[in-house]
């Protein structure tokens, strides 16, 4: 007689990686032989409500906090699940060699700053980091004079009333914190759709 289905999970304590990184792994483990579903979140108290309202929150997760990577496998049996979990590092490494094709990595600055030299046009800045670290580039964007579309979630409330009063005394625009879709000008930020210019706007 079968055990039914088998709900498994890894915690990876401090691991931060953006939404869409997320997502590409989830659909990837979702592929994967006896599973049946998957769930990849940071484990926020937001992320851990849909995830036990889908069922993909096994009692061994609950030591997962908000800074820490969740990564929860519904499977045909045991060992398919624990097959999945163990697939996670190649999965995540197929992505990153794919990404390293056509010379997309011949470089990449790892400060706003040098981001700034490399795009000095550049009118917004999109901010995907975690939470604790997310403000303060925020306020480095709006010290350059940038807008910034703050994809982050997790940032203290404090800070964001702190943002925002600061960008409108300069003139500029912080959507979010936790902000995954926009479209401006006709432009698609985030998970936005293509979708027909209407009557209804924001204008500055």
């Amino acid at each position: 007689m079968s055990a039914g289905p088998a709900i498994r999970c890894a915690v990876r304590p401090g691991s931060y990686y953006d939404s869409v990184v997320l997502m590409q792994l989830q659909r990837a483990l979702a592929t994967l032989p006896g599973v049946l579903d998957a769930g990849v979140m940071m484990a926020t108290p937001a992320n851990r409500e849909l995830l036990a309202a889908s069922g993909l929150l096994p009692q061994d997760a609950a030591t997962a906090g908000p800074q820490d990577l969740l990564i929860a496998v519904k499977a045909e049996d045991d060992a398919a699940a624990g097959e999945a979990l163990a697939r996670v590092d190649a999965l995540l490494q197929v992505r990153r060699s794919a990404a390293g094709k056509n010379g997309e990595r011949d470089f990449r600055p790892r400060s706003l700053a040098s981001a700034l030299k490399m795009l000095p046009e550049a009118r917004w800045v999109l901010i995907s980091v975690p939470g604790r670290h997310a403000a303060g580039v925020a306020e480095e964007a709006l010290d350059h004079g940038r807008n910034v579309f703050l994809y982050s979630d997790n940032v203290p409330i404090e800070s964001e009333v702190t943002l925002k009063r600061k960008a409108r005394e300069r003139g500029l625009l912080v959507l979010g914190p936790d902000c995954g879709t926009a479209v401006i000008g006709g432009m698609r930020f985030g998970f936005a759709n293509r979708v027909r210019r209407g009557p209804v706007g924001l204008r500055r």
